[in-house]
């Protein structure tokens, strides 16, 4: 018995589709390739996701809240995201910890679900 992909549970299915595809992802790097790749698999799908969730809540305050000015709001807290994002980053390729190949295609997750979804929705309904 498989739910149906909506509009209510949509942002649930991505999360939880981009953890099952990054499980698997992490388990074959480690497998089939290396530590380094491994680890760089799930260091880059975490960033993507908590990014994700990042940006999700900063438009949830928005449209909840409804800050007095709601551009400067947004603006300043997608400076902040990208700019954490942007130096957890570059202290993670510099450390030599992991791959860049395997933080690359862990950052990718949730682009890749993302498509994956839309094919199953468009294939749904006929599209």
């Amino acid at each position: 018995m498989t739910k149906r992909i909506n509009e209510d549970n949509i942002f649930a299915v991505i999360v939880f589709g981009s953890l099952l595809l990054l499980a698997i992802l992490v388990v074959v790097g480690f497998t089939f390739y290396s530590t380094k790749t491994g680890l760089g698999i799930l260091v880059g799908g975490m960033i993507a996701i908590m990014n994700f969730l990042w940006m999700r809540n900063v438009l949830q305050r928005i449209l909840i809240s409804q800050p007095a000015k709601p551009t400067v709001y947004s603006q300043l807290r997608f400076i902040a995201r990208i700019s954490v994002t942007g130096i957890l980053l570059y202290a993670i390729m510099v450390s030599g910890w992991v791959s860049l190949a395997g933080l690359l295609v862990g950052l990718s997750v949730i682009v890749a679900n993302i498509i994956a979804i839309s094919i199953i929705r468009a294939l749904g309904t006929g599209g």
